[in-house]
């Protein structure tokens, strides 16, 4: 009996331990579960922070109008020394004939006192008329020596008088000539101005008695100006085909537009830039509302250049070493070498990559390497540029 008892006991316990085993390994397993469910979200976090993180924009390529800032100082385009052709005593002075004043195209600015020119031009006259009269009466003695002769075979041109009307004639154009040319030195007594002008200096007074082609003074063309403004090397390329009109010109708030003309053809010396010139209609607004600009004024152009085609206009802050780096779409970084066309500011011109399934990325981990996997948010819809209005 005892024996039997005891195995009784035996396997009652060994079935008890057995349970409990099931049930500790059940609970050991759900806790692993619980304990896996509760790390998890925590572990990938940690996986994923692993990947560096970057910034990035989608390439928008453009094509984009060049500007170039240009300055220079305002000159005058055309001066002249004023002189008479004659000579003679100054008799009356443009009260506008002082330096500094402006005469408009065609005014009297002096005259010379006439009396002379005009007795030469009394006498001229006179002379006109004996040479009329001596070629009428010529041509009635010819008359008068064709008759008489008009039965005789053989008669010369002397007999029939005519080398004596031949000279008369020309002793007529003689004096229609001298005549003409007493007018014109009586005309030449009032010196008119060539063009609207600036008296840059006047050198005669009334009363001065003057030599033919003494200077009386010197005048400025007021037409137009000439603005003229170095050009470095680098920007010639971006320069618009000449002439290029709709140039901007700022004399500080004041704006008016000029026409780049020309390239003078010279280098600075010292630069070694080369120096173009814009031209400014009416630059002290004689016949317009415009502001005026003076000579000699410090004036800033703005030129629309050549029009680049498929660029990217990025900040230069992104552009390191002439490079850039792009992201895959497997969010791999790339190193591009970038082709810098244009600096302008605070951005870069370069030519767009080929990659067009690629981003721009704007902000780099601290040490991108070629290939590294990386992680970024979705990507910007516009290129942000500094200074650029959003």
């Amino acid at each position: 009996m005892d024996t039997n008892k005891n195995k009784s006991f035996y396997h009652l316990l060994k079935h008890r331990s057995v349970a409990l085993l099931l049930v500790l390994f059940m609970g050991s397993s759900a806790c692993v579960a619980l304990v896996t469910l509760a790390k998890s979200p925590k572990e990938d976090q940690v996986q994923q922070a692993v990947l560096p993180k970057v910034s990035s924009t989608v390439l928008i390529p453009t094509d984009h109008q060049t500007t170039l800032n240009l300055s220079g100082v305002l000159k005058p385009a055309e001066q002249t020394d004023i002189a008479f052709e004659l000579p003679g005593k100054i008799a009356w002075l443009n009260a506008g004939f002082i330096e500094g004043g402006i005469i408009k195209k065609g005014d009297v600015m002096a005259r010379l006192d006439p009396f002379d020119y005009q007795t030469q031009l009394l006498n001229k006259q006179a002379e006109l008329a004996l040479a009329q009269a001596r070629l009428s009466e010529q041509i009635a003695l010819a008359d008068v020596a064709k008759k008489e002769w008009a039965t005789s075979a053989h008669v010369t041109d002397l007999a029939l008088r005519k080398p004596q009307v031949a000279s008369a004639r020309a002793h007529l154009k003689a004096a229609e000539a001298e005549l003409a040319q007493a007018q014109k030195n009586l005309a030449r007594t009032h010196y008119y101005a060539p063009y609207d002008a600036l008296v840059a200096k006047r050198d005669t007074g009334l009363g001065q008695v003057i030599q033919a082609g003494q200077p009386l003074g010197q005048l400025v063309n007021l037409s137009y100006g000439e603005l003229h403004v170095p050009v470095a090397q680098f920007d010639q390329p971006f320069l618009p085909p000449l002439p290029a009109a709709d140039v901007r010109i700022a004399a500080g708030n004041n704006q008016r537009t000029g026409t780049l003309t020309r390239h003078t053809g010279l280098l600075s010396d010292t630069t070694r830039m080369a120096y173009y010139v814009i031209r400014i209609d009416d630059p002290y607004a004689l016949h317009s509302t415009l502001p005026a600009v003076h000579f000699g004024q410090f004036l800033q152009a703005e030129i629309a250049g050549i029009t680049l085609k498929n660029v990217l206009k990025v900040p230069q802050e992104w552009v390191k070493n002439d490079t850039l780096w792009l992201l895959s779409p497997e969010q791999k970084l790339l190193k591009y070498s970038a082709k810098v066309l244009r600096r302008e500011h605070s951005s870069v011109l370069i030519s767009a990559p080929p990659h067009s399934d690629y981003q721009l990325v704007t902000q780099l981990p601290d040490y991108p390497q070629t290939g590294m996997q990386v992680r970024a948010p979705a990507p910007h819809t516009q290129l942000a540029v500094k200074g650029d209005k959003q």
